[in-house]
């Protein structure tokens, strides 16, 4: 009987830990990206383009020079969103993530994916009413993060492929 007083409160604790780990964590974490996003002039369901990144970039432990990342912090209590974007016409990599409030990636789409440029409509499950030729995704939090991310293969070409990626849009409706 002495034993099982200890083993049942180590496992208690194991459990409380699990849930903690899986529940509580990744919660914080998008809590906490969402704000850092609002402090450095990350407008809610707004894309906002992060400029070309260079050896003093640090807003993402270790950034990929030769990615532009564009980013749209969303929040669906007021409808959908409408996402669009434009593929490089270089035909170098691009796609679209869609992260939940938990940091569960819901939706990806690249250009290799997708023949066409993607119209995304965004909003939560049992919307009935989406644009023709969109794709239909619901999000099982009301806020979550879309990133946009296009590999940049020449150097020499980043200006052109920052100007062709800020055709990435994030549209409340």
């Amino acid at each position: 009987m002495r034993r099982l007083i200890p083993l049942t409160a180590a496992l208690l604790a194991a459990m409380l830990g699990f849930w903690f780990t899986l529940n509580w964590i990744p919660g914080f974490i998008m809590t906490r990206a969402m704000e850092q996003l609002g402090n450095g002039g990350a407008a809610t369901n707004t894309a906002t383009h992060a400029p070309p990144v260079t050896e003093a970039s640090r807003h993402v432990v270790r950034p990929s020079p030769d990615i532009l990342y564009s980013i749209c912090p969303f929040d669906l209590s007021n409808g959908p969103l409408l996402i669009q974007a434009r593929w490089p016409r270089s035909g170098s990599y691009a796609s679209i993530s869609l992260y939940d409030s938990r940091t569960n990636n819901i939706f990806t789409l690249s250009d290799r994916d997708a023949g066409r440029a993607p119209a995304i409509w965004l909003d939560r499950p049992g919307a009935d009413a989406v644009p023709d030729g969109a794709i239909s995704v619901s999000s099982p939090t009301q806020t979550g993060l879309v990133l946009f991310r296009q590999i940049v293969e020449d150097p020499s070409m980043i200006a052109a492929a920052d100007a062709e990626r800020r055709s990435f849009r994030c549209d409340a409706q």
